[in-house]
């Protein structure tokens, strides 16, 4: 698994590449305003990567969204649902789905117990 720090560099890093590409333009093209150049694109750089990390850096933490959280939405089987396969409809999502409770055939509603990654746990939607 790949660190959030790691994940906040490599989508940085391919930014700031173009900062010593400009202050080279800035070289050959306006020669001038070389030392300038340097002085802003350090201090520019500075305040972006502070306030991109500021805005950033949370949303690549490894936390759980309660947007994507479907413990107790309830649902309707669509396809009969066994321990091994079978599928659900939750609101106009269908979701692979697993259950213990036997079988579930189709039209039962249901409960969602949890999630692990892209199959929810479901029982019926009496049962506790």
């Amino acid at each position: 698994m790949v660190s959030p720090r790691v994940k906040f560099i490599a989508i940085t890093i391919d930014e700031l590449v173009l900062v010593p590409l400009a202050i080279i333009a800035v070289y050959y093209f306006l020669p001038d305003f070389f030392l300038a150049s340097i002085i802003i694109g350090l201090i520019g750089s500075t305040i972006y990567v502070v306030i991109k990390y500021f805005f950033i850096y949370p949303s690549l933490l490894d936390t759980k969204y309660a947007y994507y959280e479907l413990a107790g939405i309830s649902g309707v089987v669509s396809e009969e649902v066994s321990r091994d396969s079978g599928k659900v409809k939750v609101g106009q999502e269908i979701w692979d789905a697993r259950t213990d409770e036997g079988t579930l055939p189709r039209g039962t509603k249901i409960k969602i117990v949890s999630r692990e990654s892209m199959i929810v746990r479901v029982k019926t939607l009496g049962n506790d």
